[in-house]
């Protein structure tokens, strides 16, 4: 439901569908996993303030229970260590609310612009609508603040640097936040609690291998905890490393098959897309595809054997008969030795990561209690391989920097045999010919990014008394800041073209510094270059991006005062925070200034468009409360009414750009009985816009898109009858083939600094079981409905012809956004970010836990049970009034999902399982079944499983196995998307062991 970002570096091929579904496996985000209702989690209850009180997420006021008018959910260290998980993100990710992630280490990465990153999602509302705190305050954000980062613009947290070792529960409530955490908790917030007392030793050690003997994960930890001053004081630290391997394509079976939606050869197809197998794309070729015209091979244009074959070079630099494979159209075909995307694909990214945390209180007084943290994180994630950069008809005209080569015919590296062969079929008096070319050899197509943060949060806290009264009060302030550095090789066109014509004089004056500046002249036949030539033509592009956040907040509550059934809780406070954001595409990505006139167009020193620089900041004074109010009280005695509450909580946020908003809810508790609860809330909530949305410049980009009035997806859209009309009116004929859909076209983006907040209006009603008769077991049912309007909308290429098509009223304003040359293919559209998108979510999420003594299974053991559903009713985005996107149903969306587990613990053994089930759903609800080949994906069930056993000095030893019955995703995925959703079976059975000592 996010655009995935423009491409930054040239021209590029839609990888997976013809229809760029999952481009590059770029995964959609997620939804409401498992909302655990309930709270009421043994472990994380088990250590309550001295006078009973304790604080929830979603609430200031302090109460003696961990009940909630919202939905919550509540994972505690133990089932984390239990699952040998390295990642918090990996950990919400298991529950059915929480996936597929905005963004994470598998897949198709950003690059230099943001690799191997971990941003989650809750409902499917997009990752910048969830809000990510740790101890109940805010977290710098490391998305990138550019229109290439990996997910949409927003002060996402990149769960990667927050250490395991010292998470002490996850606390996640949905909707309901907003009024007392501030902007951006639409969808939910979630809450990182970490562990402020411990006293010993512990070191950790986890290794991970997967059946295939490869994608390896280790980690290293240590954490230490004292207490000083007679108990007083107490610090706790914890250091931790982290190293993930990664995969290609062609390193699992499912994605090595090559797997594609193409067009059908046969007309009378009951399919408008079939899916292929081995795709290969013979118009390109990765040694060279000589042609006598500025064409593609196939065209008639071809050099040929005296078989006729078509002849391209091979890796030596020979020519060889091109084996065009079954043709699907003019790009695509089945099978034939033409160029795979596969090797070029990135399936896993390396990801390595140091942490280190600390927690610190101490105790001024006996009613005064000052506290330090701090959080250390540098994290490196790196994409593989990505696409290379092209010379080919496809994307310009022979001799611009994307076009074919031109090659005379004397190239001392072109051997006698192929010169005279290639001779012999040029027109007369033609002493050159057209190359074109994967040029996989001058750069990988790796590229990195490091994140690094600090954050150091600082205050005091305490109780005092106002007459009888006994009231709390905080003062904190946090300043955290957030660096990521990219690096990647990026090829300088006018090296190339000096290489290219055998280091002409001159040669050794690049326009900027590249990694050799020795020219060595480049070979563009096969696969014989020298490290000498990439390192004379690439140069090291190092985009930056910095966010800074400074946070100040006092909160005073407790009881104000009594009423008939007890006291009223309250809260308010004062919070002012401060964030700033800074990108810097580093001189290569930025281009070339012209000297003469410094406001021209900069232009581009390789493929890359130029990029533009984004920064800027804004700040916010917000003042708050929070009332609790008990109607009824248990001891009152009420029939049918052991319990009546109502809570409310108000907001006020003064945005210094776009100025004051509300935000507000409003819900209540009633249990009839002691053992039933039923509870609901309303809230508005708001999100502002992110720096990106405000300020990016009208920037350059590469983008592909859906194109409507293709073929393809004619009979797609929310109305196929309207979109084949105003395709037909624009004189789009019925079979069109449109090249957007398989190649990038020029476009632009551009901020927009009139947008407004978004406005979110959401309630959830539900019902809480815990019977007496069954002291540990807890369910939990909620109804949950998000409306959110004035959404802010990245109005992408696809939305903006969806938005011209689809419309009603065509042509309108979107249509004159894009530019159609004479052939009706997309050569220019325009895009950019507007409040002009609505989404709806409504479902019903469920959590059960029950933990039982078992004394016949073992004299002190016991079962814990732990469940969480989540079903989908709608799941819907619109843009303007028309492009109604369905996604309820769809590849990571699936209708039903649900994860169980259950875990035996008996003395020093313990054993657990856990299956995750993942519903039926199809590649695309709004299309018609005919629309796809295969269109259904088949229920799965994934099951992990360990054991572990723990001595009495200490030592525990664990063995998990993850996908234990090696399920296989359901065929065709990942084609048609959800390569995250189904990465457990495209990895394949994967085996961890870890040990942990302590003293």
């Amino acid at each position: 439901m996010i655009s995935t970002p423009p491409f930054a570096r040239g021209r590029r091929l839609a990888l997976f569908t013809s229809a760029g579904i999952a481009a590059l496996a770029v995964s959609t985000p997620a939804f409401a996993q498992d909302a655990d209702d309930t709270i009421v989690d043994e472990q994380a209850a088990a250590a309550p303030e001295a006078d009973n009180a304790i604080v929830v997420t979603g609430s200031r006021i302090r109460r003696p229970n961990r009940d909630t008018l919202e939905p919550s959910i509540v994972v505690n260290a133990d089932q984390i260590e239990e699952r040998g998980l390295t990642n918090v993100g990996e950990v919400l990710n298991e529950q059915p609310a929480f996936g597929p992630p905005a963004s994470s280490a598998v897949g198709g990465q950003s690059g230099s612009f943001g690799s191997g990153q971990s941003f989650i999602n809750f409902f499917g509302l997009g990752s910048q609508r969830t809000l990510t705190l740790v101890n109940s305050r805010r977290y710098v954000s490391s998305n990138t603040a550019s229109i290439f980062g990996p997910v949409a613009a927003g002060s996402q947290v990149d769960l990667n640097t927050i250490p395991t070792l010292m998470v002490d529960r996850l606390e996640t409530i949905a909707v309901g936040g907003a009024p007392i955490y501030g902007a951006d908790a639409i969808a939910g917030t979630v809450n990182i609690i970490l562990k402020d007392r411990f006293e010993g030793v512990r070191f950790d050690a986890q290794m991970g291998i997967a059946e295939e003997g490869d994608a390896q994960e280790y980690r290293l930890g240590a954490m230490v905890g004292t207490s000083f001053a007679d108990g007083r004081g107490n610090v706790v630290a914890a250091v931790e490393y982290n190293n993930t391997e990664g995969l290609l394509y062609t390193d699992r079976e499912r994605t090595a098959q090559g797997l594609f939606y193409a067009a059908p050869n046969d007309p009378n197809s009951p399919f408008d897309n079939v899916v292929i197998s081995d795709r290969r794309i013979p118009i390109l070729s990765e040694f060279g595809a000589p042609t006598t015209a500025d064409i593609v091979p196939g065209f008639g244009f071809d050099i040929t054997d005296g078989s006729g074959n078509t002849l391209v070079f091979d890796a030596n630099g020979n020519l060889t008969p091109l084996d065009f494979g079954e043709r699907y159209g003019v790009v695509n075909s089945a099978g034939g030795n033409g160029f795979s995307l596969l090797p070029v694909s990135n399936l896993l990214s390396p990801v390595e990561r140091y942490l280190g945390a600390l927690t610190a209180t101490y105790d001024v007084t006996d009613s005064i209690t000052a506290f330090l943290e701090g959080q250390y994180a540098n994290s490196k994630g790196t994409e593989l391989r990505s696409q290379p950069v092209y010379n080919t008809w496809l994307f310009d005209d022979a001799g611009t920097p994307d076009g074919n080569l031109i090659v005379p015919l004397s190239n001392p590296f072109l051997s006698d045999e192929a010169r005279a062969t290639i001779g012999a079929q040029l027109p007369a008096g033609q002493d050159f010919f057209y190359l074109g070319r994967a040029n996989t050899d001058l750069i990988a197509g790796e590229g990195s990014s490091e994140v690094e943060v600090y954050r150091v949060v600082a205050g005091l806290r305490g109780d005092f008394y106002l007459g009888s009264r006994n009231l709390n009060w905080e003062v904190s302030g946090l300043y955290g800041r957030s660096r990521t550095e990219g690096r990647s090789r990026e090829l300088v066109q006018q090296n190339f073209e000096n290489a290219l014509a055998g280091c002409p004089a001159g040669a050794d004056s690049s326009p900027i510094a590249t990694i050799s500046d020795i020219c060595a002249p480049f070979n563009p036949f096969g696969n014989q270059n020298t490290q000498a030539v990439a390192d004379y033509v690439t140069t090291i592009a190092n985009p930056t991006a910095t966010n800074e956040q400074y946070d100040f907040i006092a909160t005073i509550g407790g009881d104000l005062f009594n009423i008939w059934s007890g006291p009223v809780g309250f809260s308010i406070g004062y919070e002012h925070r401060d964030e700033s954001a800074d990108f810097d595409p580093g001189a290569f990505f930025f281009g070339q200034p012209d000297p003469a006139d410094p406001d021209a167009p900069r232009t581009q020193f390789g493929r890359s468009i130029p990029i533009d620089p984004v920064s800027g900041s804004y700040n916010t004074d917000e003042v708050f409360g929070e009332l609790q109010i008990p109607l009824v009280s248990p001891t009152m005695d009420v029939p049918f009414v052991n319990l009546l509450e109502a809570k409310g909580a108000i907001r006020y946020v003064d945005n210094s750009l776009t100025g004051g908003d509300i935000t507000w809810t409003a819900g209540g508790r009633w249990k009839p009985v002691e053992d039933f609860a039923i509870r609901g809330n309303f809230t508005r909530s708001i999100r502002a816009p992110a720096i990106t949305e405000l300020f990016n410049p009208n920037s350059a980009i590469f983008t592909t898109a859906d194109d409507p009035c293709d073929a393809r997806f004619i009979n797609a859209g929310p109305n196929p009858a309207q979109r084949a009309a105003n395709c037909a009116a624009d004189g789009l004929p019925a079979n069109f083939t449109s090249n957007i859909v398989d190649f990038t076209t020029r476009g632009s983006l551009s901020g927009n600094t009139e947008l407004e907040n978004e406005t979110a209006d959401s309630w959830t009603i539900g019902a809480v079981f815990t019977p007496t008769f069954a002291p540990g077991l807890t369910l939990s049912v909620d109804w949950v409905d998000i409306a959110l309007e004035g959404a802010i909308q990245s109005v992408d290429a696809e939305g903006t012809l969806e938005a011209c098509y689809d419309a009603n009223d065509f042509p309108n304003s979107a249509c004159d956004r894009i530019d159609r040359d004479g052939a009706g293919q997309v050569e220019f559209i325009r895009t950019g970010y507007l409040n002009v998108a609505s989404y709806d979510y409504q479902g019903v999420i469920a959590d059960l836990r029950w933990t039982e003594a078992t004394p016949f299974l073992g004299a002190d053991s016991r079962i814990s049970l732990r469940g969480s559903y989540q079903y989908i009713d709608k799941l819907e985005q619109q843009v303007g009034t028309g492009d109604l996107s369905t996604f309820r149903g769809s590849p990571g969306y699936s209708k039903h999902q649900a994860t169980v587990g259950v875990t035996y613990e008996n003395n020093g053994f313990g054993a657990f399982t856990q299956i995750q089930y993942i519903g039926e759903n199809v590649v695309d609800p709004d299309a018609a079944p005919t629309s796809y080949q295969l269109f259904e994906r088949d229920e799965i069930v994934y099951m992990d499983a360990g054991i572990s056993f723990r001595t009495e000095n200490d030592f525990t030893f664990r063995f998990i196995v993850e996908n234990l019955f090696d399920r296989s995703a359901p065929y065709p995925a990942p084609t048609g998307g959800g390569l995250t959703t189904y990465f457990d079976g495209i990895m394949g059975r994967y085996f961890k062991v870890a040990a942990t000592f302590g003293f």
